[in-house]
């Protein structure tokens, strides 16, 4: 049932994980739960004291109740004013705070996942459920103790009053009271579903949000604005469908209730009339009843609202243990062995992957060496499996068949984090975050760097002259993934970073492919520099980077299809021939069905 939540399946499910938030704050949900019978005890005693008002100093004239009975309504009131405020601040301290940490816990947990994991969850999706999710359950924790709490023990409290005052009146209430909690129970089974929808078709806000910022350069470019504001309108007023039809549901509860409360508290006026009139209730005894009556409207409609924000927040709650049931990346791998060179070679061993969900392989049986110091070159059209061989070598992705060894030990041996430390990656694509160029030079750097280090990177990279004609230097902000840079600017930035952490493997997927002329020459200097005597796999299709190679690997359909240097492939009737051929046809420059 609705009611118990604690029997619900979604409850179930994230239990194990809500024992763990809430109980640092134990303290104040305790608190919570004394202050919240405090102040439903006060509550319940204004009936009494309104029945011996009446009594006492309306019908029989009794002076002396005229100066305690005023006082005891007032002293009531304000113990129960000072109950609920303290029982709110205590309640919403725990839910900011448990809310907090849930938020650092998932957002930590989301960077230990493995990279394949965000190519199935798209980046709004996982924003909604760290930002939008987690205040559903900040609001839902915090108003749901308080309601169920205090306005639970204010309705047995004014129940067990009602009683003492007539115990026939009350059991009729009772019998009627059922017809108040149906409402309740069918329409929270409404609000979970929709809360779930609600928040799934928020996430598809974010995401369509974060793909137009990050993708406005081409949007402009192609003219595509309208379009964009099509497709978010569709998805906003999506949203707020949802959100319509839950406060639908929300706000329905109010007049049904009030409508059988009213009904209710007509036929006890009726009853209890009757029952004055001829003698066997007193006047104030009615009088207290019929405001009791009316004191349990309140509680009951806090009860009802405290059954929407449970639903909201099972869902919300639910959305995240989503997150937090994937296990992670183990990155610090403590029981496992760490590198800090690689002083003879990489080996692929009879290799496989396949990427989780695919039918098709996107590696086959891959066997190679890489001999430490050396240049070696990937060769092949786009979905060769080039960058996927590149993106096993740090385990982004680990082989479905076969290993891969490092100076002799296998790569499931080694602990990830040293791995990732000592290999350096500049790819087309180049990721630069929304700060300072020094920023972006130092990041993921766990060492000073003292000045005279960090302007000799930048210039082994042909990147400090132009930094210096910044505005700021090296502490001017680049925007957002350095939108203020040009293309070469960026790539050479990417260089000096990789200068900085001296790593033993260089791996550069593409990395002047999406340059002009200039550029291109300006960072191929820059790669002559950095990768003398630094082993170095290059996916590459630019025959000026290509020639360099002490060997090249010709990659179709996920296979290694021939190897050798450049000179010995061009002699042969070779795929690589082949490919040579059409880049000198085209200038150079490989159409995208090759690349």
């Amino acid at each position: 049932m609705t009611f118990f939540f604690w029997k619900d399946p979604a409850y179930l499910r994230i239990k194990p994980y809500f024992h763990g938030w809430i109980r640092p704050y134990r303290s104040h949900i305790i608190g919570g739960i004394l202050l919240g019978f405090v102040a439903s005890a006060m509550t319940s005693g204004v009936p009494l004291v309104l029945r011996e008002l009446i009594d006492k100093i309306f019908t029989e004239k009794n002076t002396h109740y005229l100066f305690i009975l005023p006082f005891a309504f007032f002293l009531l009131f304000a113990l129960k004013g000072l109950a609920v405020f303290f029982q709110n601040y205590l309640l919403r301290i725990a839910a900011l705070r448990m809310v907090n940490d849930v938020r650092k816990s998932l957002f930590g947990h989301l960077l230990s996942l493995p990279l394949g994991y965000f190519g199935h969850e798209g980046t709004g999706s996982l924003m909604g459920r760290v930002t939008y999710d987690a205040e559903r359950l900040q609001g839902g924790v915090a108003n749901t103790f308080r309601d169920l709490i205090q306005q639970g023990f204010t309705i047995i409290g004014v129940l067990v009053s009602m009683f003492v005052m007539s115990p026939k009146l009350t059991l009729f209430l009772l019998v009627t009271l059922p017809t108040v909690l149906i409402p309740i129970r069918k329409t929270g089974k409404k609000l979970k579903t929709l809360s779930r929808r609600t928040q799934e078709s928020f996430g598809d806000v974010n995401q369509h949000l974060s793909e137009t910022l990050s993708s406005i350069r081409l949007i402009k470019g192609v003219v595509s604005e309208e379009r964009e504001r099509e497709n978010f309108k569709k998805y906003s007023d999506e949203f707020v469908g949802f959100q319509i039809k839950t406060a639908k549901y929300s706000n329905l509860l109010s007049p049904i209730m009030e409508t059988l409360g009213a009904l209710a508290a007509g036929l006890a006026v009726w009853i209890g009339g009757y029952a004055v009139i001829h003698g066997t209730l007193s006047f104030g005894t009615l009088v207290g009843f019929i405001a009791a009556a009316q004191m349990l409207y309140q509680p009951i409609k806090g009860f009802a609202g405290a059954q929407t924000d449970i639903q909201q927040s099972l869902a919300a709650a639910e959305r995240m243990v989503d997150i937090l049931a994937v296990p992670e990346e183990r990155v610090h791998e403590s029981e496992k062995r760490s590198v800090s060179t690689l002083e003879r070679e990489i080996r692929f061993q009879e290799i496989s992957f396949s990427y989780p969900g695919a039918t098709k392989e996107a590696l086959s049986e891959i066997s190679l060496s890489v001999p430490a110091g050396s240049f070696v070159a990937l060769v092949g059209a786009s979905g060769s499996g080039k960058s996927t061989l590149a993106n096993l070598l740090p385990k982004f992705y680990r082989p479905t068949k076969g290993e891969i060894f490092w100076d002799g030990i296998p790569l499931s041996e080694i602990d990830s984090s040293s791995l990732r430390k000592i290999i350096g990656f500049v790819t087309q694509d180049v990721i630069l975050m929304n700060q300072t160029v020094r920023d972006n030079l130092l990041y993921g750097l766990e060492r000073a760097v003292p000045e005279e280090e960090l302007v000799a990177a930048a210039r082994a990279a042909y990147a400090h002259d132009f930094i210096s004609a910044l505005p700021n230097g090296y502490d001017t902000r680049v925007g957002e993934r350095g939108i203020f840079l040009s293309g070469g600017e960026k790539q050479r930035l990417a260089l000096a970073r990789v200068v900085l952490r001296n790593p033993a493997l260089l791996i550069l997927d593409e990395a002047t492919s999406a340059l002009d002329s200039e550029s291109e020459w300006m960072v191929q200097k820059a790669l002559d520099s950095i990768m003398r005597g630094r082993t170095t796999i290059a996916i590459a299709h630019r025959l000026t980077t290509i020639r360099q190679a002490s060997v090249v690997h010709v990659m179709e359909g996920g296979r290694l299809i021939e190897s050798g240097t450049h000179e010995e492939l061009m002699k042969t009737d070779s795929r690589y021939r082949t490919f040579i051929l059409h880049l000198m046809r085209t200038g150079d420059v490989v159409p995208e069905e090759i690349v």
